[in-house]
């Protein structure tokens, strides 16, 4: 798996994570390009950021290190993720480690994405021993209510099945 490094503005990610350690992947979807998110986290106008992005290609993008917190869950509202209702007053960027995929709400994941994906998902829940499983790779939604991403074209159960076979 080949993850290629990509600046992002200073102001868009913390260093560390205040004593937390990772607990959760997120799924989200970009909607934009790899480009144009390349470029929107190193923005510092933007106060965003994701710890990696997927293109269609199945290229992979690193934005923040896993030891730093990206600025990727947003707002808590209503939360049905397990691990957030676990961890209430918690930012969820401080255990939780981001991946996005280039594309728009309701877009399917190509097949090279979707297998640079799931290759993501499980070398990222070893090194940090977090399960493969609904509570602890959950779609963006499951943090934030009035969010729809990742958008109904990402099976996130799928994804989980197939990393788990990694």
């Amino acid at each position: 798996m080949n993850i290629i490094k990509k600046p992002v503005a200073k102001g868009n990610f913390r260093k560390g994570r205040n004593g937390h350690k990772p607990l959760a992947i997120v799924i989200h979807i970009m909607d934009g390009t790899l480009v144009g998110t390349d470029a929107w986290f190193n923005d510092p106008n933007s106060h965003v950021s994701s710890n990696y992005g997927v293109g269609k290609s199945g290229e992979i993008h690193q934005y923040v290190a896993e030891a730093d917190s990206a600025a990727a869950q947003g707002i808590v509202n209503k939360p049905t993720a397990k691990v957030v209702k676990d961890n209430p007053g918690v930012n969820p960027n401080l255990f939780c480690i981001s991946i996005e995929h280039e594309g728009f709400d309701g877009n399917k994941l190509t097949v090279a994405q979707k297998k640079a994906s799931v290759e993501l998902i499980a070398d990222i829940a070893k090194r940090n021993n977090i399960p493969i499983d609904k509570d602890h790779v959950i779609p963006h939604h499951s943090i934030r209510f009035s969010k729809t991403c990742p958008g109904s074209g990402v099976d996130i159960a799928e994804l989980i099945s197939l990393a788990k076979q990694v």
